[in-house]
């Protein structure tokens, strides 16, 4: 009977649950034709591509690769790419490169991309480079294709992993390719030139993507991006294109930032964070190296104050003891905190190796006085907000050496106040 039937959205909301269920979807697909679309809607949603290994060594290249399927599929049915928001293109498992056939190498890959006019996240996930092995990169003329298949899509999230940037100009003619851009990943990216540039030669970068200084936009206004991650060996490149005023990115508006810090790029995360002010979230992944003591004089300290809005904040950094120690720019760092700030949420992964033979008690006793500062500090009025304090020590040490977990345990007993508070999480793991 007509009247015991569920209406369409009823029936469209309980598809909704199976949105991970890829055998259901299929199923449900042929069940009506009202259960199409909805079944569609999540079995389209997320495409992914791999490359496709040559089944035999010098037999040729697979004709049939997961590429040109999903091309030809979308030549009889263009209407299906009213469904695809997402694309993953995932070449993290090489085995024998040399018999490789590499996604973007295919020669249907940028047309594939022109189709795709409902994308809105794009995804590149290259496989991480051995020691001594290069990070992927593209040829000129495949950067070219891809490049400008990618310049008529309207992405709100760009990923890019383990890639390097052939110039600096190409990083940015990518950049200036999207005015929507909301996300911004590049994680394991570098540029294959000089790691410093002088102001004349970052001008000439920018005007090789803009024919005059008069900087003209879409609607008059570049991308406003809300996340960025950045971990590259590049960044004292990608950063001052990023501060620029010239630049296709709009920063005010950043919400989200996780950048990893080096002696060389602090200055530039300094400057990064002055125009950010409305910073929610800020990750910093610090280098083993860096030297804390050196940078609290040379460039300053990270001012809290500039970011009034931070509501989490997380720290990577390692603990060399007789060697590097950290605390005391930490205690800097949240020193510069202002009444009305809004930090419910920190987190501290401490790497904590071996300490050597020249290690005193005096020294490690003035550690654990700048833990117990810390501690002080964390507990005054002024962070009243907070409402988690996340402390992770990994431990690098030779098996059966308890030297460092009696050491790590002395820092946690420092942390009384925010114990007795009960905010303080703690865990302890050894890596190797």
């Amino acid at each position: 009977m007509s009247d015991e039937r569920l209406y369409r959205e009823l029936c469209d909301y309980i598809i909704d649950f199976l949105h991970d269920d890829e055998a259901s979807l299929r199923a449900c697909a042929l069940v009506c034709r009202s259960w199409v679309p909805a079944s569609r809607t999540h079995l389209f949603y997320h495409l992914k591509l791999t490359g496709c290994p040559c089944t035999k060594p010098g037999a040729g290249w697979a004709p049939n690769t997961s590429c040109r399927r999903i091309y030809g599929t979308l030549l009889s049915s263009p209407h299906l790419t009213g469904y695809i928001n997402k694309l993953s293109v995932n070449e993290s498992r090489i085995y024998q490169p040399a018999h490789y056939r590499w996604v973007s190498g295919e020669i249907m890959f940028p047309q594939l991309l022109k189709k795709l006019h409902s994308l809105k996240e794009l995804e590149f996930n290259f496989p991480v480079p051995g020691s001594s092995d290069p990070k992927t990169v593209w040829s000129t003329m495949v950067f070219k294709d891809i490049s400008d298949a990618m310049s008529v899509l309207n992405l709100e999230i760009f990923t890019l992993r383990q890639f390097a940037f052939s110039t600096l100009a190409d990083f940015v003619k990518v950049l200036d390719s999207w005015k929507n851009l909301k996300a911004l990943q590049l994680d394991g990216v570098d540029i294959m030139t000089a790691t410093h540039l002088s102001v004349s030669a970052l001008e000439h970068v920018l005007d090789l993507q803009v024919p005059s200084p008069a900087r003209t936009y879409e609607n008059g206004k570049p991308a406003f991006l809300e996340r960025l991650l950045l971990r590259s060996n590049s960044s004292t490149l990608l950063i001052p294109i990023l501060l620029h005023n010239r630049s296709p990115l709009e920063l005010s508006n950043l919400k989200s930032l996780v950048i990893n810090t080096t002696s060389e790029n602090y200055g530039h995360v300094l400057e990064l964070l002055k125009i950010t002010p409305n910073l929610e979230n800020l990750e910093l992944e610090i280098e083993t190296i860096f030297d804390f003591e050196a940078q609290l004089i040379s460039h300053g300290i990270i001012n809290l104050h500039l970011v009034p809005f931070l509501k989490r904040l997380s720290l990577h950094f390692s603990l060399l003891l007789a060697r590097t120690d950290p605390i005391p720019w930490i205690n800097s760092v949240f020193s510069t905190i202002t009444p009305g700030n809004t930090l419910a949420d920190v987190a501290i992964t401490c790497v904590i190796d071996k300490p050597p033979p020249t290690l005193t008690i005096q020294t490690l006793d003035n550690s654990l006085a700048q833990w117990r500062f810390f501690d002080d500090l964390l507990t005054q009025s002024i962070f009243t907000p907070l409402r988690r304090f996340r402390l992770d020590f990994a431990l690098d040490s030779p098996i059966g050496d308890e030297t460092l977990q009696q050491i790590s345990n002395e820092y946690i007993k420092q942390l009384r106040n925010l114990n007795k508070r009960g905010i303080l999480e703690v865990d302890v793991c050894e890596i190797r």
